[in-house]
């Protein structure tokens, strides 16, 4: 059996992720959906090594979306599973597709589906709020003002732009999953912004440089094709692969 999906935060309008990692012997693929996100990406290894990297884009925001799973598996194909983070800045791929590589190596081994459910609330004043599941259970629920966690518990008092300062302290999983709710925090501003006044992605002058379709030398030929998603009113990301693996363990 494989995890459930459900609704995080009924009727609370924000941000929904959902990222799920389904292992099995020699092989990984983890997927991410979310209002304007939805790749997948495939390990095939030898307990040690990538010796393949499929990646895939059933929505994606620009044009230069395809060609960042391109770089990806280039990058990555023959490397240890244990060092695909040191490879590369983040910032020089498609963030989304870089952290589904971390996330399908770093559970490569694993005999069960992980499912990591993310929010964040579109009120960011005068804090945000944000949670993280694991396979259904709270593991994370912050209050954010500014970047400072401002809510007990982990992370407390600390920012989460200054992540790399003390992770360190962290165990593995604490920090997977720190990383994981950090992401859909940063990323659930995207779902505010005007993309109407935005053809290309080199006139979102706040983004220069912040993924491979942001870097100058092809943000002015990155265009715009995002096809947004709402999943305020009960939809659930990843709804249908989340299903399709539970029948495939069920049936296994």
């Amino acid at each position: 059996m494989g995890p459930t999906p459900f609704h995080i935060q009924p009727n609370v309008p924000g941000f929904r992720r959902n990222q799920l990692v389904d292992p099995h012997p020699g092989r990984v693929r983890a997927d991410v959906e979310d209002n304007l996100h939805h790749f997948w990406v495939e390990i095939e290894h030898d307990g040690k090594r990538v010796l393949t990297l499929r990646t895939g884009a059933v929505r994606q925001p620009w044009t230069t979306c395809d060609a960042a799973g391109t770089f990806l598996s280039q990058r990555m194909t023959g490397a240890r599973l244990d060092e695909l983070a040191a490879i590369d800045s983040a910032l020089s791929h498609c963030t989304h597709q870089h952290d589904l590589a971390l996330l399908a190596a770093a559970h490569a081994g694993d005999s069960t589906p992980t499912l990591y459910s993310s929010f964040a609330s579109d009120q960011h004043e005068p804090v945000q709020h944000a949670e993280l599941y694991r396979n259904g259970a709270l593991q994370l629920s912050w209050d954010i003002a500014g970047s400072e966690i401002v809510s007990p518990g982990l992370g407390s008092g600390l920012s989460l732009r200054k992540l790399r300062q003390w992770e360190q302290d962290l165990s593995a999983s604490e920090r997977e999953m720190v990383r994981v709710l950090r992401r859909a925090v940063f990323t659930s501003g995207a779902r505010l912004y005007d993309y109407s006044r935005t053809p290309t992605a080199d006139k979102v002058v706040e983004s220069v440089g912040a993924c491979y379709t942001f870097q100058p030398e092809r943000a002015a030929s990155s265009r715009l094709i995002a096809r947004i998603r709402d999943f305020d009113q009960g939809d659930i990301p990843l709804a249908e692969r989340i299903e399709d693996v539970r029948r495939q363990r069920r049936s296994g």
